[in-house]
């Protein structure tokens, strides 16, 4: 299959289906309602990296080279309006599913959960191994839970020419990393028709290549959404910061009954995009550990040593 493996999932009136593809997230539903916008995974590819598990970095390696530790790394250039490192090295890695829910189809049962397990190896690029896994858990009260962990499990030193971990007194530098998830939350009305909340008190400016340049505040802008209100035709491939501590909530409602879809996390960072080169169905709403470009800022950057871990969790539910 061209996404890989796909697994459904069933609890209450939720319904999801993953891919190993990317550890994707292809579709999700309550009582039929789309939740996220979703796509044909048996036949076609999905677009804006629709629902993909996105590490180790987030958004976007401006030029796709950063330097850390006083090395410079060139990864590929996968965007090339932009000449960036977009969305990480795991987002079309096809990873091992594996089946640790007892309730699974073995018994009859519709399956509520399923972990699925990456080994990311060194490369010129990332000369860190890591090891990771995403748990897709649906619940049938409170929807879906996604958690994904990694763990440096390896450095590979410095063999000239070819690049490794840099070293510091001896000791190889622990690998940069960033997490983030692209799932696109809809509610199957043009976005334009739906009221969007993001309690976000700062949103981050991008010159035209989508570099970051500068945070400032979102009072009295197009980007202020913590009150809540309709989209219009308004636009946004930003990301935004300032949220409220602890798990903070983003919301889209509209549509059939007026419902809104949720996404939560306590992620410091979160992009927003209007999907406006898929004619608006919905918006991206994608929790990250750090902002774009992180690898050259160092600005919330995770310092992963060999044999630490770190997990990311987001949530998503319909709201009445």
């Amino acid at each position: 299959m061209i996404n890989g493996e796909l697994i459904d999932l069933v609890a209450g009136d939720y319904e999801a289906r993953i891919a190993s593809s990317g550890a994707m997230l292809v579709h999700l539903r309550r009582q039929g309602r789309d939740l996220i916008m979703p796509f044909d995974a048996e036949a076609t590819l999905p677009a804006g990296w629709q629902g993909k598990t996105l590490l180790p970095w987030a958004n976007r390696i401006a030029g796709a080279r950063y330097d850390y530790g006083g090395t410079e790394f060139l990864v590929a250039c996968n965007e090339p309006a932009s000449g960036s490192a977009l969305h990480g090295l795991a987002g079309w890695m096809d990873w091992q599913v594996v089946d640790d829910d007892p309730s699974g189809p073995d018994d009859g049962a519709p399956r509520s959960r399923v972990v699925l397990e990456l080994s990311l190896l060194a490369s010129y690029g990332y000369p860190w191994s890591l090891e990771a896994s995403a748990r897709f858990q649906l619940d049938g009260e409170r929807g879906l839970s996604v958690t994904v962990t990694a763990t440096n499990v390896g450095a590979a030193r410095p063999a000239p020419p070819v690049p490794g971990a840099p070293e510091a007194g001896g000791d190889l530098a622990p690998a940069p990393y960033g997490v983030s998830c692209h799932p696109y939350l809809t509610r199957s009305v043009p976005l334009d028709d739906c009221v969007l909340t993001i309690p976000a008190a700062e949103v981050l400016d991008v010159d035209e290549r989508m570099a970051p340049t500068r945070r400032r505040s979102v009072e009295g802008t197009d980007w202020d959404w913590r009150q809540g209100r309709l989209v219009g035709a308004t636009q946004t491939d930003n990301a935004y910061t300032a949220l409220p501590e602890g798990t903070w909530q983003v919301s889209l409602r509209g549509g059939q009954g007026n419902r809104a879809v949720v996404m939560s996390s306590d992620a410091p960072w979160v992009q927003a995009y209007t999907a406006d080169e898929l004619s608006r169905p919905g918006v991206a709403i994608e929790p990250m550990t750090c902002p774009p470009n992180a690898f050259n800022s160092a600005e919330d950057l995770v310092a992963l040593a060999v044999g630490q871990s770190h997990s990311f969790t987001y949530r998503l539910h319909e709201e009445d």
